[in-house]
């Protein structure tokens, strides 16, 4: 650890940090930790001869320090608002990140008070736009609310991810006449010069690209960080093929910014610390005006390092530098180290310098160093001895260009020098990617669920043209030149291109959750790799082995997923205002009814960044470690039960898609497209349908009735309806049927009394009847329901209606994730809270 003194104090500090995160610590409790290790600490600088004992005394303190350090930092509650949920009312605060205009709507953050902000949301109309620009005081008339999970296990904690922004409200402002403008300035003059730039540019973007908000929206995020315009498929080319890093803010856009000003500078042959000292001055400068987000501050903080190390003629060496950045961010804020954007920055790097810089060298680096002076054969004798017989070997190939063509000597050496050039750039590509892509495998399976095989490829391409792009965009902002605007998005739009290309390659497979022990052994191997790499042990081909080995396991998922054996299992997952449903039968089997979404998208001028599918009910899978369904049912084409399928489809692959009454839309022929392409048969069902025996139940579909068709758009109507009995228990799957359905129902003789009860149209007075009550007779109810929805669902009849029927009534705003159980005798009930 000579040549990075800094990697075991890091890891030290990350070590307490993780300890102080799982351990609950009060204060007082690290008095006498603190005392002891700061006198071993004292007493080992005293023993002039106890070197190594001095340096595990630091070790020692750094380990407490991080415990501190994660206790001291530890999120206290929440400030409070002397209002309820979806209450109206007035705000007064200063804004602190001004309106970013996207269709239909603008947002913008208001500080109520230091440290206390609130995210407003604006409905325009007629195309208006918000005049508000950051330090002004304003009057709010706003419905808030406190923002909200989805309460299902390994959910994204979204309340988090706010309240480190220290926003712990959001609101809905109906006209922008109900903000208000109050004379006076608040906030930094600095910050509102940097705004002022930033709106700007954004600005000069929207201009340069008139009626071309993919465009436009597209480049806001690479150059500025700004992603409120980009739609979410724009962007799902580029996440399934692993390239979507290059679309947001990160380290690579200040290296580019770096490279690019580093090489406009020598050209005016600018000496090199003064280089580096504008360079890096405009790297913080970038960071401010693209938001101060977490990656982008490590990147300039890593340069700024170098330009110290640069100063002092020491050589750079990227372990350290990471290591020098983790003490520092740990050290002000621990729960970086929980941050993926963190990980992933770290490890990145750290798999660079650990795999793909050695590897290089044994490599690239030879025959890079035999082309160097190709031109002069006295430079031959300076060659160092691995370059050697590389030289020989393209001065043949030069030779043997010139006896064989027309070309002169200088010609044929220019010409093999500069494809040995390109070859080396391509395999050293090829190197870094793969090396990348193998030592961020854990974490992207753990947080995304997925490892792109094909971004090997697609990231040698499609990271360089992305990487064109942010000098080109940042030339036509500042020029307003449009034949360079014109030339970013031909550059954008080849991106989009290769990376579209790919995903036909891409394998469709999906990673569950991983057991822990086979995370903990992949993370040893490629420590132990990265050790025996660095000591060029004679075990790095066996451990090299193993580490592929345990990644082989990690994607074939041998293991099965979590259940109660000869069980029959309901679980209502919170996906807010929708439905979706997952039910395992006793063999095993699984089924998912209905994949949430968000109520009327098919009208949405602007649709949800929000995937309900693939972000709210694919992971709650995963966390089942559930890899592929064997059956879906959609009940009706509903976008807030329907909108989520394409995903799910695509996610797990069932066998087979049962649907009632499905009239010909838009929204279903996209399902039917993805189902076509995931191998999924479509089957409609009705009540004249045969029942299914499945496992030990048997399901019989009770609506829609055999005559019954459908309109030209969807209604609640359409539902299929669902029974599923097992021994003495049973369950039934209304959708959202109303009245008639129900009547229907009741007059076919098909009811009888069931144990569970899912209320049809998430409990609105439309459904749930008297008749429909008496003929099912329920002893518990599920109502999947969005808290505090703009339909007042569940309705106050319908939950009288169930209290005076003895119903035991549960509800997933409530209570998140309902889950019924039964082994056809005995019942078991859960919610999430």
């Amino acid at each position: 650890m000579s040549r990075e003194p800094l990697l075991l104090p890091a890891a030290a500090l990350g070590a307490g940090v993780l300890v102080g995160h799982f351990l609950y610590f009060h204060p007082a409790d690290l008095l006498l930790p603190i005392v002891y290790a700061s006198g071993l600490l004292l007493t080992a600088l005293m023993l002039p001869s106890a070197r190594r004992c001095r340096f595990a005394a630091v070790l020692l303190v750094l380990s407490i320090g991080g415990i501190v350090t994660q206790t001291v930092h530890r999120q206290g509650a929440a400030p409070i608002l002397s209002a309820n949920d979806a209450e109206t009312v007035i705000l007064t605060g200063c804004v602190v990140n001004p309106p970013v205009f996207s269709p239909a709507r603008e947002q913008f953050t208001l500080q109520l008070a230091p440290n206390a902000n609130a995210r407003l949301s604006v409905n325009l109309k007629d195309g208006g736009r918000l005049a508000l620009v950051y330090g002004q005081n304003v009057e709010v008339a706003a419905k808030v609310r406190r923002p909200r999970n989805y309460q299902n296990p390994d959910s994204f904690d979204y309340e988090a991810y706010l309240a480190a922004q220290r926003i712990y409200w959001t609101g809905s402002v109906k006209d922008p006449s109900d903000i208000r403008a109050h004379p006076g300035r608040c906030g930094s003059r600095a910050m509102g010069w940097l705004f002022a730039i930033r709106t700007a540019a954004l600005e000069r973007l929207t201009n340069l690209y008139p009626g071309d908000q993919h465009t436009a929206g597209l480049l806001q995020a690479i150059l500025l960080g700004e992603t409120s315009g980009v739609e979410r498929r724009w962007t799902n080319d580029f996440r399934l093929t692993g390239t979507y890093h290059a679309l947001v803010i990160s380290g690579q856009h200040i290296a580019v910014l770096a490279f690019s000003l580093l090489l406009i500078l020598r050209l005016f042959q600018l000496r090199r610390i003064p280089a580096l000292c504008l360079a890096t001055g405009a790297c913080w400068l970038y960071a401010l005006l693209s938001g101060m987000g977490s990656p982008v501050v490590r990147a300039a903080g890593g340069f700024t390092l170098f330009l110290m190390a640069s100063y002092f003629f020491r050589r750079t060496r990227i372990l350290n530098i990471l290591a020098a950045i983790a003490l520092i961010y740990l050290s002000f804020d621990p729960d970086q180290l929980f941050d993926p954007s963190f990980q992933l920055s770290f490890l990145s790097a750290a798999a660079i310098a650990a795999f793909a810089i050695p590897l290089m060298e044994k490599t690239t680096d030879p025959i890079r160093g035999a082309v160097k002076r190709f031109d002069q054969a006295s430079y031959d004798p300076m060659v160092p001895p691995s370059a050697a017989a590389w030289r020989v070997e393209l001065r043949l190939l030069a030779e043997t260009i010139r006896l064989w063509t027309p070309v002169s000597v200088p010609a044929s050496e220019w010409l093999v020098e500069k494809s040995t050039l390109l070859f080396v750039f391509i395999a050293e590509a090829v190197i870094v990617t793969a090396c990348v892509q193998f030592g961020l495998a854990l974490p992207m399976v753990v947080y995304f669920h997925r490892l792109s095989l094909t971004g090997l490829s697609a990231n040698i391409v499609v990271v360089p043209l992305l990487s064109l792009v942010i000098p080109l965009g940042f030339t036509a902002i500042l020029t307003n030149w449009h034949w360079v605007a014109a030339l970013t998005r031909i550059l954008l739009s080849a991106a989009e291109i290769i990376a579209a290309w790919h995903v036909h390659f891409e394998p469709a497979w999906r990673v569950a959750a991983i057991p822990l022990s086979l995370c903990l052994a992949f993370s040893a191997a490629l420590v132990f790799l990265a050790l025996s790499i660095r000591r060029q042990s004679r075990w790095i081909a066996p451990v090299t082995v193993c580490a592929v080995g345990l990644l082989a396991i990690i994607l074939w998922q041998p293991w099965g997923f979590v259940r109660q054996p000869r069980t029959l299992e309901v679980s209502a997952i919170d996906v807010s205002q929708g439905d979706s449903l997952l039910v395992v039968f006793p063999d095993g089997e699984t089924m998912l009814v209905d994949a949430g979404g968000f109520p009327g998208m098919e009208r949405m001028v602007r649709k949800p960044q929000i995937d309900v599918g693939e972000d709210v009910v694919s992971p709650y899978l995963w966390s089942r470690r559930i890899h592929r369904l064997d059956y879906c049912i959609l009940t009706h084409g509903h976008s807030d039960h329907m909108a989520g399928l394409p995903a799910v489809l695509d996610n797990f692959h069932p066998r087979v898609l049962w649907i009632g009454a499905e009239p010909d839309t838009a929204q279903w022929r996209n399902v039917e497209q993805h189902a076509k392409a995931d191998g999924v048969r479509i089957q409609c069902r009705n009540r004249s349908s045969p029942p299914v025996d499945l496992g030990g139940t048997r399901m019989r579909f009770l609506a829609p009735a055999p005559n019954y068709l459908p309109g030209d758009a969807a209604v609640n109507n359409d539902s299929l309806v669902v029974d599923i009995a097992y021994g003495r228990r049973s369950v039934l799957l209304t959708g959202d049927a109303e009245a008639p359905v129900e009547e229907d129902m009741v007059a076919s003789g098909e009811l009888h009394p069931v144990t569970l009860l899912k209320v049809g149209h998430h409990g609105s007075k439309t459904s749930s009847t008297e008749d429909f009550l008496n003929a099912t007779a329920p002893r518990l109810a599920f109502i999947s329901d969005g808290y505090l929805n703009q339909f007042h669902h569940p309705s106050p009849s319908v939950l009288g209606r169930l209290r005076d029927h003895h119903v035991m009534v549960l509800r997933t705003d409530q209570h998140g994730l309902l889950t019924f159980r039964t082994d056809g005798e005995n019942v078991e009930v859960q919610t999430f809270r």
